[in-house]
């Protein structure tokens, strides 16, 4: 199954306050990751994406990685914003052991 869009087919970068993730965005919904953290440690991996095209340049993207780490973005291309929700293992939740944030990012093409 191949999707369409602006954002498919690409590579960025995305800044967070804590972190720099380069990205890859392949035409069949595949998503390559490498994040390097403040402190220059690095962590990449493969993920298959859930993406809707919302607009020509807002898009919606999900993942869920192999350590249950779940992201949800909506990046907005022309503004070069990102607004990402993080889920994930927290022992000491009350919340079905899990916790949550919500992230501010800037994000370019390269």
């Amino acid at each position: 199954m191949h999707y369409t869009g602006a954002l498919l087919g690409r590579e960025a970068v995305i800044q967070f306050p804590e972190s720099t993730a380069q990205v890859r965005y392949s035409v069949r919904g595949d998503l390559h990751w490498c994040v390097t953290d403040k402190n220059g440690n690095v962590t990449q991996g493969n993920e298959r994406l859930s993406y809707l095209q919302l607009s020509d340049t807002l898009h919606f993207l999900n993942w869920i990685e192999k350590t249950g780490f779940t992201v949800s973005q909506v990046i907005d291309t022309e503004n070069g914003t990102v607004k990402a929700f993080w889920s994930y293992a927290d022992e000491f939740s009350e919340r079905g052991h899990r916790a949550s944030m919500f992230v501010d990012g800037t994000f370019h093409f390269v």
